[in-house]
């Protein structure tokens, strides 16, 4: 065969080769290397309008999601309620562990502030009070929230209860979660609470200033909100958006060892510039802040009647005073 003929087949093998790998880069997402040190079980990065798969890794496998679940309690509460509606706890609020609002059971609460507790300072009694008062028991809450997961197109999500606590059979993966989060911004009231930085609950005896676990939304101004979540089975868990040109996307991190580390890594393929890890430490949420604190008048006067009253009436006062 000539050498022309040869050198010409060379060159058009090459342009074919060329033009396959292109075509790969544009169909197929691209996968950070491991190289680069993701800690994460599983993630996805998202376009947010066209779903475009920016990069990823085992989006589809269904993993503990934490308390990133409370992003469809808010979002299902928000719907079904009004926002001044009154809850009620009942006695189950005392057993479930933190993070918490502290809520009394039988002491009245506003709705929206058990919505704002839940989203912003991830508290597990007010996801199980709201839970309780639109379905009557968790249980049933969670039979709503995975039924609302398949109307969303998050077929491969399951729900235990409103909180995220640990149960097995509780369940997601990073590209339902994505949906969900999607869906959730396009409520006007959830994107506005998921976006506020810090949060006062008041009731009759105190006013508690509580910080958002959302680190990014102090130091990093691309960020329109975000849901942290962590359990020792589940590791650090998030979801959040982001903007960038007009465009918005949406970060999913399941199992994360190193949930900040792994954000700014991913967040690197579309982001030249990202907060450094001291101001991402920085943004920590601190240990909630006590506004003001005031007695009731029934405890000051059951004080000074005990130093009064024969020892018989002081055991009987006492132990009205624990109740």
């Amino acid at each position: 065969m000539p050498k022309d003929v040869v050198k010409h087949n060379h060159l058009v093998y090459i342009k074919i080769m060329v033009y396959c790998i292109v075509l790969l880069l544009l169909f197929f997402p691209v996968s950070l290397s491991a190289g680069e040190g993701i800690t994460a079980d599983s993630y996805l990065l998202v376009e947010e309008d066209t779903f475009n798969i920016i990069t990823g890794k085992d989006y589809h496998t269904p993993l503990p999601l934490a308390s990133t679940t409370k992003v469809i309690t808010t979002v299902m509460a928000i719907e079904y309620l009004e926002g001044d509606e009154i809850m009620i706890p009942d006695s189950g609020v005392r057993k479930i562990p933190r993070s918490k609002l502290n809520l009394i059971p039988g002491r009245e609460y506003s709705a929206m502030d058990l919505i704002k507790g839940t989203l912003i300072h991830s508290a597990n009694d007010a996801a199980y009070t709201i839970a309780s008062h639109i379905a009557g028991s968790e249980e049933d809450f969670a039979h709503l929230m995975t039924e609302k997961a398949r109307e969303i197109g998050a077929y491969n999500t399951q729900f235990k209860n409103a909180s995220g606590l640990y149960v097995e059979g509780q369940y997601t993966t990073c590209y339902d979660l994505a949906l969900i989060f999607r869906y959730a911004m396009s409520n006007v009231k959830f994107k506005e609470i998921i976006a506020t930085k810090y949060f006062t609950f008041q009731d009759k005896r105190r006013s508690v200033v509580y910080k958002n676990h959302n680190r990014f939304l102090f130091c990093f101004d691309a960020t329109l909100g975000g849901k942290t979540g962590y359990t020792r089975a589940s590791k650090y868990c998030y979801v959040g958006a982001f903007e960038k040109n007009g465009k918005v996307y949406i970060l999913s991190i399941l199992g994360s060892k190193d949930l900040w580390g792994d954000a700014k890594k991913i967040l690197s393929t579309i982001y030249d510039e990202l907060p450094s890890d001291k101001e991402i430490q920085k943004a920590r949420a601190t240990k909630a802040s006590l506004v003001s604190y005031t007695k009731t008048k029934t405890k000051k006067t059951a004080v000074k009647k005990k130093t009064k009253v024969p020892a018989k009436s002081k055991k009987k006062t006492s132990t009205l005073n624990e109740a």
